[in-house]
Parts: C-alpha cells; sequence; structure tokens
C-alpha cells in the first residue's frame, strides 16, 4: 500500500511539475503588474498631444510567468495601455505600446505619446490582449476626440460646445478643472486629425 501513495506522489508531483513548466515564460494577467504615479495625457487621432512621460505618469510593467519568475524579452507589441474595461478609449494601430522589450527581469515602461480617441478618469494595462486583473491605474486620458471615433470631426464639436462654461473632464483639453476658450484653441488644433 506504501508504493502504490508513493507512487501516486510521484505522478502527482510529475504532472505539477510539467504544469509549472509547461507556463514558464507565459505571461499571466494575476502575477504581472503595473505602476504609475498618475496623471492626465492628452491623446489625438494623430498622436500629437503630449507624452505619457511629459505628464509624469510613466508607467512601469512587469511582466512575469504563473510562477512569479519575469518574462524576459517579451515584445513590446504585446503590451499596451488601453481602456479600463468601459471601452471608453479607442487607439490607433500600435497607439500605446510599451517602449521597448522587456529586460531581464521583465521590466519595462509605456512612456510614448498616445494615439487615439475618448476619454477616462483611469486606464488599464493589457498583455497579449488580456487586461491584468490588478486595478486600473490613476492614468487619464483625454482627447479633442471626444466620441472616440477616431476622427475629431463635426461630433466632437457638438459635445464640447455642450461643455462649454462647465467642469466636464471629457472637453477640458488642458486640464484646468473648466472648459474655456484654451480648450477651444487646443480642440481646433487638432480639427479633421484622424488615425494615421
Amino acid at each position: 500500500m506504501n508504493k502504490r501513495l508513493l507512487s501516486l506522489a510521484v505522478a502527482g508531483a510529475m504532472v505539477l511539475g510539467m504544469a509549472g513548466f509547461a507556463s514558464a515564460g507565459i505571461p499571466d494577467e494575476n502575477t504581472s503588474s503595473a505602476v504609475s504615479a498618475g496623471g492626465t495625457v492628452l491623446i489625438t487621432p494623430a498622436s500629437t498631444g503630449g507624452s505619457i512621460a511629459d505628464a509624469g505618469a510613466t508607467v512601469t510593467v512587469t511582466v512575469q510567468d504563473a510562477g512569479g519568475l519575469p518574462v524576459p524579452n517579451f515584445p513590446f507589441q504585446d503590451i499596451w495601455l488601453g481602456h479600463n474595461g468601459d471601452n471608453a478609449i479607442a487607439l490607433c494601430q500600435g497607439g500605446s505600446t510599451a517602449d521597448v522589450n522587456t529586460n531581464a527581469a521583465g521590466v519595462t515602461t509605456i512612456s510614448g505619446v498616445i494615439g487615439g480617441g475618448g476619454f477616462s478618469l483611469t486606464t488599464q494595462v493589457y498583455i497579449n490582449g488580456t487586461p491584468l486583473t490588478q486595478a486600473p491605474i490613476a492614468v487619464a486620458l483625454n482627447s479633442p476626440d471626444i466620441t472616440g471615433d477616431l476622427v475629431v470631426e463635426i461630433a466632437d464639436f457638438s459635445a464640447f460646445g455642450q461643455d462649454f462654461g462647465t467642469t466636464a473632464f471629457r472637453s477640458d483639453l488642458v486640464f484646468d478643472g473648466t472648459v474655456d476658450l484654451a480648450d477651444f484653441s487646443r480642440f481646433g488644433q487638432t480639427y479633421f486629425q484622424q488615425c494615421p
């Protein structure tokens, strides 16, 4: 009977070992993480807004496998900043990817200019198209493309007009708490922009 239990224990350990080996090097949304000091970033369809770094909101991403081990040299194209689950942000192709592949510790940053539209007070990091399971990060995105259809056009102008003189975040393009002429000027500079 002891031999039978021993062989079952060995078989179980082998199965668990193989499962661990099978997940080695594969990014896991539960163990991977992202941090940022937070901030508000202007995004535009033609990528003419400020960078995440300029806003002091650089996002540091640590990619790990299910065993908590770093995933080095993971492609930067497969790590990006996006909506927090509400689909309020639309991105141009490659509009918010990481700066470089992950280093030996599985770490990279997202600090560049974002191409896209829409608005949100928080964002989420995605790896391989899957959002990290941690809470969204405090990087707010705002765009003159208020409708998020990746073109700054009359529908956006209409939404901006409705917000003029208010404190609506979606139209506060200079981030001073009031939708006024400064925001109108910034809106006008991006009129007719679209993704390349």
